[in-house]
């Protein structure tokens, strides 16, 4: 192929028209749309297990009652906890009645229970990140390592009532979530072992 002089290869996605890997890679990405709360896990510190099933959260891609009513896997998809909604991973996460008192019980512990789910702010995404932003930048990231260990035990919870008819009372489910929480301390996960020894009940982390 014979080129005249004045024709040249230029790439598209750079301002000097030389390909890069970056620039190939960031344009890959052209036109998707980012996921809510994706950045955020990916900064979080939490076992491998619980970030996936965080991920597969926020992509609401859990197998849950409303998924597999879908997938016609099965007839009904009532909440497993209170049989009253469907039961969708918001639903199971931060609009259930079980949920709510569970994340009361928890965020209590740390003087947070005014973050705690209402039904007027139910999505289970924006509750999060909306209460992130108005915490001190000092325990945020402790905060986001405690979303993803609450709904991994209420999923957790969830799954042994249907798979081994085992139910926990929910102040027994709250003193399990608080006992881990110790255990991801000592493991170097997160500080929340540290917290409950820094921040006792009454100091306020709220920023004003």
């Amino acid at each position: 192929l014979n080129l005249n002089a004045s024709d040249i290869f230029r790439w598209k996605w750079t301002a000097d028209g030389q390909f890069t890997t970056a620039s190939a890679y960031k344009a890959f990405f052209l036109g998707q749309q980012a996921i809510p709360g994706a950045k955020e896990l990916t900064k979080t510190r939490a076992p491998v297990r619980c970030k996936f099933f965080f991920w597969l959260a926020i992509h609401d891609r859990c197998w849950t009652g409303d998924r597999r009513k879908r997938h016609n896997l099965q007839d009904v998809d009532n909440c497993t906890f209170c049989d009253q909604q469907s039961e969708t991973i918001s639903h199971l996460s931060t609009e259930c009645v079980l949920a709510r008192e569970t994340w009361y019980l928890v965020l209590r512990r740390y003087n947070l229970q005014r973050h705690t789910p209402s039904l007027a702010n139910s999505d289970f995404v924006e509750w999060w990140l909306l209460s992130q932003k108005q915490l001190r930048k000092e325990i945020r990231k402790d905060f986001d390592s405690l979303v993803i260990l609450v709904a991994w035990s209420i999923w957790k919870e969830r799954n042994l009532r249907i798979f081994q008819k085992v139910k926990l009372p929910v102040a027994e489910l709250a003193d399990s979530i608080l006992d881990e929480a110790k255990v991801w301390g000592y493991a170097g996960i997160a500080h929340f072992y540290m917290l409950f020894s820094l921040y006792p009940i009454g100091r306020a982390w709220i920023t004003v």
